[in-house]
């Protein structure tokens, strides 16, 4: 699989490989197996853990039962990091490039059956954000027509992806 291919489908779904919002802990640690970094913050009875995988954030909250909060998808950090594009090739079988393009992405998106439009909102400076609200998927996509490929992803490349509830978008 692609990385854009893999991108549309986690759009689709609201889901990164089968884990999403809600989801215990335990369940992600047998279909995330990529290694991590654990930080825990917070006093008793509201602390948060993130587990951060390199590609993957996920943000869990209710210790000591830990359920998922958030997903978050960092391409950003593939370009500068070609171990990482290699582990998930290995270890996920996702073929991800240095930079991936939001034109192939939502290409891919529109081949899934069953797929409606995305919202497009211009939230913050530099960025579009492309939305599909019934699963709580965002992805930011680098929206500034001087901004190259280089050092950081240019115009028209996805940024990141974020997975919330979707009660919580506005």
């Amino acid at each position: 699989m692609t990385g854009a291919e893999f991108i549309a489908h986690a759009i689709s779904a609201g889901t990164l490989l089968g884990c999403g919002i809600g989801d215990r802990l335990e369940g992600a640690e047998s279909v995330i197996p990529l290694s991590y970094v654990d930080d825990v913050t917070g006093r008793r009875n509201s602390r948060t853990l993130r587990r951060d995988y390199g590609l993957f954030e996920v943000t869990y909250g209710g210790d000591p039962d830990w359920m998922c909060q958030a997903l978050s998808l960092e391409v950003h950090r593939l370009l500068h990091l070609p171990d990482l594009r290699d582990e998930a090739r290995d270890r996920l079988g996702i073929r991800f490039e240095p930079l991936t393009k939001w034109a192939d992405v939502r290409r891919e998106y529109e081949r899934i059956a069953g797929n409606g439009a995305l919202e497009v909102l211009d939230e913050s400076p530099g960025y579009r954000v492309f939305r599909k609200r019934s699963v709580g998927a965002s992805v930011h996509v680098v929206h500034d027509p001087s901004a190259e490929r280089g050092d950081f992803p240019g115009h028209g490349d996805v940024w990141s992806l974020e997975i919330i509830s979707p009660r919580f978008m506005q």
